[in-house]
């Protein structure tokens, strides 16, 4: 029995929906989704608060092979260099108002200022379509597809590099 069944399984024997055990973990209902069919594993942390609002031990919880090899998402959530460039856009637009307001005579600095500052502001809202293939955390541990040989971080569902997924396979 993997993870997600014996979240679904407790929850349909405690006759929940996942709407209800959503709001009693303060979550959305996707994500309650999401961990029964697998594609994501909640943090220990998460795991425990499941375990205590269904009544079952974190060892009833989680199966015994997966317990050696759980580690949460090293992800980021936001890429850093895009928030560079936003801030940097953030920082022109202030100097363009400033330069603009304290004094008349720097129009035309306010207003290359300006231009520059939403320009530069819009690539930071670019730059994160330009994704790149995951790099492994090697403090993680790994998983070798056997698709394409690749290794990866454990907790994806499926292969970053050519899109095995592990669970239909």
């Amino acid at each position: 029995m993997t993870f997600g069944e014996s979240i679904k399984n407790k929850r349909e024997l405690l006759g929940l929906t996942q709407q209800e055990l959503s709001e009693k973990l303060f979550v959305s209902r996707q994500t309650v989704c999401r961990w029964e069919n697998g594609t994501r594993c909640p943090d220990m942390i998460m795991a425990k608060k499941i375990s205590m609002v269904l009544g079952i031990s974190l060892d009833e919880l989680i199966p015994g092979e997966m317990v050696q090899d759980y580690a949460p998402s090293k992800e980021p959530l936001l890429d850093i260099s895009c928030v560079k460039f936003m801030l940097t856009g953030i920082m022109l637009l202030l100097v363009g108002t400033f330069l603009y307001v304290a004094d008349d005579w720097n129009m035309e600095i306010a207003a290359i200022c300006f231009v520059f500052g939403i320009l530069i502001f819009v690539a930071g809202l670019l730059l994160p379509i330009h994704k790149q293939a995951p790099v492994p955390d090697e403090t993680l541990p790994q998983k070798q597809c056997p698709h394409c040989g690749k290794n990866h971080d454990f907790d994806y569902p499926k292969c970053p590099y050519c899109g095995h997924d592990y669970y239909t396979a």
